[in-house]
């Protein structure tokens, strides 16, 4: 920092201290003896602040520097406001490795199932297939439950890996309850878009996957205070994938259910955001 000068009362110094900040100079001020230093933080701005002080000085009660100080009082509670935002956005990993159960236990529950199951740690025969008969019988579970199998180890540990990044990312944020409405929507929404375009024979997490992703991106862009941001990798890798498999580069996929799943958690964003803006107003 350096020196812009000097200035006889406090009163007059952060006076110009916030018609400084309306100018989009950031300066501190401090005293010494009778008079108060205004110090600038970047040097590179201490010749115009020195020209302005000069200016100042002349005639202390000009108008201007009564709206510089309603500006300034601005500038400063858009800068609190990010400071609040960016505490609340603010995640420690310590604490997050330490206790993976917390704030998403819906999450981990899922993955803790899922290679239960691929592992035969727990046989649930064939009463989690998706059977249509069987669901119009009153077996409803079987709309979600394909999602909790898996094709292979591969085929689970992408899906987990995913689910366990997308999962935590989201139930931290909007919270278990409504996570797990939003994971059982999207899944059923996979699974129903898979069953009416090909038929009953499908597996996966890939469809719940896909829903989040999309939940995620379009309630990010349409309000990019909720927390929900996306690493440009992830989106790149979620896209890239999808077009893979769309294009039967790497064989049978359940390319319905990604895109059933993806269009479900899109809709349901748009309507939480909107949802979310009409309970600010009420």
């Amino acid at each position: 920092m350096r020196q812009a000068g000097t200035i006889a009362t406090r009163q007059n110094a952060e006076r110009f201290a916030n018609y400084l900040l309306s100018l989009g100079i950031t300066s501190k001020v401090d005293r010494d003896g009778d008079q108060w230093i205004v110090w600038i933080h970047d040097e590179n701005q201490v010749p115009r602040s020195r020209q302005e002080l000069e200016q100042f000085e002349r005639e202390p009660n000009a108008p201007r520097y009564d709206e510089a100080e309603r500006a300034a009082q601005q500038v400063r509670r858009e800068a609190a406001d990010k400071v609040r935002l960016a505490r609340k956005n603010y995640i420690d990993m310590r604490n997050e490795w330490a206790n993976p159960w917390r704030r998403r236990p819906v999450t981990i529950t899922l993955i803790v199932v899922c290679i239960a199951l691929e592992m035969k740690i727990v046989d649930a025969g064939t009463d989690l297939d998706f059977s249509w008969p069987d669901i119009m019988a009153g077996q409803v579970w079987r709309l979600f439950t394909p999602a909790l199998l898996h094709g292979g180890l591969l085929h689970l540990i992408f899906n987990m890996w995913w689910m366990y990044d997308l999962g935590t990312l989201i139930e931290r944020r909007i919270g278990s309850i409504r996570f797990l409405l939003l994971v059982l929507g999207t899944g059923v929404a996979s699974s129903m878009a898979q069953f009416l375009a090909v038929g009953p024979n499908f597996v996966g997490m890939s469809g719940v996957v896909y829903g989040l992703f999309g939940y995620a991106w379009v309630r990010g862009r349409l309000d990019p205070t909720c927390g929900l941001y996306l690493r440009p990798d992830v989106a790149f890798w979620m896209i890239g994938w999808l077009v893979v498999c769309g294009a039967g580069l790497v064989g049978p996929v359940a390319n319905w259910a990604h895109g059933g799943g993806l269009v479900a958690g899109a809709v349901l964003g748009y309507l939480s955001d909107n949802l979310s803006r009409l309970w600010r107003k009420t």
